[in-house]
Formats: C-alpha cells, structure tokens, sequence
C-alpha cells in the first residue's frame, strides 16, 4: 500500500464460542485489537516491513495466527519538469532532436506534441524529427509527461530551418578594360550564392594583395607614367591645400598621402601626374626614381624642383629615359645632350 493509507487484516479461526482474538504487531500486542479483522491507523513508510499476527483463545485453549508483513510504499509524486526543451537551429535536411528531464514517481509516461498536435510514437524523454524542410521553420514542439499522481506540460521549443547553403555563382563575368598608360582600371563581378560571399582577385593567376603603402612601386611597363603632388601656400590655397585634401591649416605643399590617384582627374581641370608648384620658397616636391632591369637611371631626380612663391600652379612632369625612352624622355624635354636617362622638364 501507499504512504497516508489504512491497512486491514482478517482472520477466521473455528472452535467452541466464544472466541477471542488478540492481535499484535511485532509481537506486541495492540491496544483494543481484539476482533476477527484488525485495521491500522494511517500507514508511514516507517510501518513498512512491520509484521502482524493474532492470538486465537477460548476455554479449551489458545492458537497463534501466522505473521502478515506490511509493506507501505512512499505517496507518488507527481511529475516535475527540471530541463525544459530547448530551441533547435538547423540546415533544411537535417534532423532535429528535443529532450526534456522530468522527476517524479516512476513509471513516466511522455507524450510529444507538434503545433499542439501529438506526434504518434513520440513517447520518449527525447525525440528526433525526420529530415526537416523549410516548411517546418517556426514549429513548436512540447511533451506531456504524466504519472499515476498527475501531469506537466513541457514549455514550448521553437524549430529553426535555415536554407541548405548554396556555392556561389557567378551572373556577371568581369570584363575587358582598355586605359592609358597611368590610368586605373577597375574590374568587377556579380556574383550570387549563400552570404558572405568572400573575393580574390587574381593578376596573371596570382593573388593580389592589398596595396596598403603610402607610394605605388611602379614597374618597369610603368615607368613614364606620372605621379601628382600639389603645392600649397597662401596665394594658391585654392589650388595647394584643398586640391591636396590638406585640411591642416598651414600654407605649404599638400601631404603625398592627400593627392589623388594617379591618372585620375579631380575636378581641377589637370589629370593628376604633374606637380604643381606651392609657395613660401622652402617646400620642395620629391618624387623618387625607380630602377629598370637593375640598371640605374641617368640623372640624380631625387630634388625634381624647388618651387617658390613664382612657380604657383606651374608643372614639373618626369617622362622615362634610356634608349627606348628616348624619343619620349630626351627629345620631348629638350635634351640634347645625347646621353640616355630620365629627364626632368620644366614648364612655366
């Protein structure tokens, strides 16, 4: 029996009456039990294993029943949930599994339950839903667990399907691009696919990495192209600091780090790739020359020109020397000396 409730026990014994019965518990006799049937007070679990017997008399003698044991099971308890279901995540295609902990007086009965629907055959502490598809995203799943001393119902646990990745493909091809020597040109692609999607752009089957230097090495096809500083100082600030991005507030040549692009316009009215000359006599335009083919060029253009408060807006451009510059180096500078190397020009 059950903790809390009432046991009875009975004998039937034959002889001369009148009869007397006594009954006793472990062996000791109870106070008033002296009937055919003896019935306990409300049973603790501490009465279990407890043994019951009754002595039988009447003139002509006395008999001793057989001992009954009492056993007393504790009350059941009806089911508590102590983890509740969780939320799943997954990628259509998958499986899902939901898992619940509940305490409480054995056996457990459970009972899913989708959209508040149970789910037949789901009628374990966890379940595994079949292959998931993108219909199945916001379902809700719970259980009923249930005893002999009541019933739960689990919180509900939210089913997220996610669309199975896609590789990327590729809508628009980058396409051909044809400049001037000096120019940029810019390349792009229309790609689609599972976000993110991540790029590397390839010269020649080579990576290219982030050019993040404050100077552009040129190579030995590049030579001849032009790079742009612009002065600064007080008579030209229109065309020296702003035109630079100098926003420091001193007169004087424009930073490198603030010109434009080379070969790209930026309103101006120049294509940047000539040096216009700043103010104040002691800024000085650097522009340092490369080596081709591990030769050195003729002429030392480290200092290209000191410009003054004259020389405002003026340009210096640097066109590539040598012999098979020299049409393009020499004679477009002037140069008569007949000596291949770079060439400096000067135009007021």
């Amino acid at each position: 029996m059950t903790a809390g409730q009432t046991a009875t026990f009975t004998v039937v014994a034959s002889g001369t009456a009148p009869l007397a019965y006594q009954w006793q518990k472990n062996g000791a006799n109870i106070t008033g039990a002296t009937a055919a049937s003896y019935t306990t007070p409300a049973t603790t679990t501490s009465d279990s294993g407890s043994t019951f017997a009754v002595v039988v008399s009447n003139t002509a003698g006395t008999v001793t029943s057989a001992s009954a044991t009492l056993t007393v099971n504790p009350a059941p308890v009806a089911p508590t949930i102590t983890t509740q279901p969780g939320n799943q995540t997954v990628t259509a295609g998958q499986t899902a599994t939901f898992t619940v902990v509940a305490t409480g007086t054995a056996p457990l009965g459970y009972q899913w339950q989708k959209n508040g629907a149970n789910i037949a055959g789901a009628t374990a502490a966890s379940y595994t839903t079949p292959a998931t598809t993108i219909s199945d995203s916001g379902s809700a799943f719970r259980v009923v667990v249930t005893n002999t001393a009541g019933t739960v119902t689990s919180s509900a646990a939210t089913l997220t399907v996610n669309p199975a990745p896609v590789a990327p493909t590729i809508t628009t091809q980058p396409g051909n691009q044809a400049v001037t020597a000096g120019q940029t040109a810019t390349f792009t692609v229309v790609a689609t696919g599972t976000a993110p999607l991540g790029y590397q752009w390839q010269k020649n089957g080579a990576n290219i990495t982030g050019d993040s230097g404050e100077l552009h090495d040129t190579s030995d096809n590049d030579f001849g192209q032009r790079v742009g500083v612009r002065g600064g100082g007080d008579e030209h600030s229109g065309d020296g600091d702003e035109q630079c991005s100098d926003t420091d507030g001193e007169s004087g040549a424009g930073s490198a780090d603030d010109h434009e692009p080379a070969g790209e316009s930026d309103g101006d009215g120049r294509t940047d790739g000539h040096v216009h000359g700043g103010g104040d006599g002691d800024r000085a335009a650097r522009l340092p020359v490369a080596e081709e083919r591990g030769q050195h060029r003729g002429g030392d253009l480290s200092e290209l020109h000191d410009p003054g408060n004259d020389d405002g807006g003026q340009r210096v451009s640097v066109l590539g020397g040598g012999d098979e510059h020299g049409e393009h180096g020499d004679e477009q500078c002037g140069d008569t000396d007949g000596e291949p190397g770079a060439s400096a020009c000067y135009s007021g």
